[in-house]
């Protein structure tokens, strides 16, 4: 379906979960990237996908977040994959979820295609910017060839990488764009950890050409209202938020997120009481916490009060 981000400026839309959490209970290796499923297991991605609608989520992320030339060196123990094999990543990816999509009785269901940050920074030169936008445009492209409704860059702290990775996912697709950053650090834990304040990421975010600005993840859960009311007084763009259920806890020497469904659904209620519209969840978030809050969604109303 066409896809108009400022439709979510007053209108609410519950997004998906931690697919991650969701393929290692299917039985994916946690050593081997997600990305690699979508060329070699299509059958669990769709499974994932299916059931994130059945909890009652309306829009769908690729596992693509790492599927660029530049991100994926050095994350498989398997080695790297060509050029050809990335893009095979985000074009099956986004073509096994537009199949989901068509085949599900859920309608006016979105899928956007992510792209993250890689290890490298620009602010340390440790590389240039040419290389990234040509990256980002390849990706892209793919992720459009592969069929979304938007591209989603997400989850970065470099403002600059950000900036670049929007444009390149414009001038790549002509799709509308959303861009989130991590704000999980400075005094109050509303900065990335390279000190990137939220006032800043909205001007230079939006100057790049974003139809939404958000957040994605992050340390601090229970700080994302304070975000999500700081990015509503610093832009008037659609706010996309997706936030971990709960603060991260060690048990057994893993992490755990322990909070309940019905915990995770009042966090979302709160978000979109403070001007989100297009929420979700992030890691953790499994399909009970989708059904909690997408029940609580039913409740309220998918219309929010205007800001």
């Amino acid at each position: 379906m066409a896809f108009d981000p400022a439709d979510y400026r007053h209108k609410i839309i519950l997004t998906d979960g931690d697919s991650a959490a969701e393929f290692f209970a299917r039985g994916w290796s946690e050593t081997t990237p997600i990305e690699y499923a979508n060329t070699k297991r299509s059958d669990m991605v769709s499974d994932v996908a299916a059931a994130f609608l059945d909890a009652g989520a309306r829009l769908l992320v690729t596992n693509t977040a790492r599927a660029n030339t530049l991100s994926f060196p050095g994350l498989s123990e398997a080695g790297d994959p060509s050029t050809d094999e990335v893009i095979a990543m985000n074009r099956q990816g986004a073509a096994i979820c537009r199949t989901v999509v068509r085949e599900h009785p859920a309608r006016n269901v979105l899928v956007v295609g992510a792209m993250g940050p890689g290890e490298r920074l620009l602010t340390l030169n440790e590389i240039d910017e040419a290389a990234l936008s040509a990256a980002y445009g390849t990706q892209a492209a793919a992720l459009a060839d592969g069929g979304v409704d938007a591209i989603l860059c997400r989850a970065f702290t470099e403002i600059q990488a950000a900036v670049i990775a929007v444009r390149a996912a414009i001038e790549a697709t002509g799709l509308p764009v959303i861009g989130t950053m991590v704000f999980d650090s400075g005094p109050e834990q509303t900065e990335t950890t390279l000190g990137v304040a939220v006032p800043q990421a909205c001007i230079e975010l939006a100057e790049a050409g974003v139809a939404a600005m958000g957040c994605d993840c992050g340390r601090n859960p229970d700080g994302i209202p304070m975000v999500v009311g700081l990015m509503r007084e610093a832009c008037d763009l659609p706010i996309w938020v997706k936030i971990d259920a709960g603060p991260a806890e060690l048990a057994e020497g893993r992490v755990v997120y322990p909070e309940t469904p019905q915990a995770f659904a009042e966090r979302i209620s709160a978000l979109i009481d403070a001007g989100a519209g297009l929420v979700g969840g992030c890691c953790g978030v499994t399909v009970e916490h989708l059904t909690a809050a997408s029940e609580m969604l039913k409740a309220r109303g998918t219309r929010k009060r205007r800001r």
